[in-house]
């Protein structure tokens, strides 16, 4: 049998000729219109569940949340380890030690950021970790000792990125993303 007619464009096909008929390319059009319509509903849906989250004793910034909440997920803002009871020039300094040191303290802050996201949640509630470094060649094996102690089983997915010019000067940041 001869196709081709099927190759033709739609519009030049005669109706007789058209695999589909009209009716279903009504159909077709109302079923793709309904699906783009669920996909914005559930895009706008998402926005609409947004919590903040605020973490008693920490500083608030007009710039940025300490965690926001949606759908279930908590988005932990970028955390450098500072210590929040020594303070100069009205800011947080950075704990002493290194990266070590100052990985210690931003989990500490990470995991005052998830106790006020929500009972219970802890570390472990962590599902991914973006791990911003100042000096790559000389911190990444100091890092990963600190983070498998936080870690030590069944550690977060991460990736780690050379990164200059990170706030404080810190030798590392960390954003997280956890269940709630």
């Amino acid at each position: 049998e001869n196709a081709d007619h099927l190759l033709a464009p739609r519009s030049l096909s005669p109706p007789d000729q058209n695999p589909l008929p009209r009716q279903r390319h009504g159909m077709l059009f109302r079923s793709a219109l309904f699906y783009a319509s669920l996909a914005c509903l559930l895009a706008l849906a998402a926005t609409l569940d947004k919590k903040v989250v605020h973490v008693p004793g920490f500083p608030e910034s007009p710039l940025f949340s300490h965690a926001v909440i949606s759908g279930g997920t908590i988005y932990v803002a970028g955390t450098v380890g500072v210590n929040m009871t020594s303070v100069r020039d009205g800011r947080p300094t950075l704990c002493a030690g290194g990266i070590k040191a100052e990985t210690a303290c931003a989990f500490a802050m990470i995991g005052e950021v998830l106790k006020a996201a929500g009972p219970g949640t802890t570390l472990d509630n962590i599902l991914d970790c973006t791990v911003f470094v100042g000096d790559l060649a000389r911190d990444y094996a100091p890092l990963n000792e600190a983070y498998t102690k936080i870690f030590p089983k069944d550690p977060p997915a991460r990736a780690a990125f050379g990164a200059k010019g990170l706030a404080l000067n810190a030798a590392a940041e960390f954003k997280c993303v956890a269940a709630l």
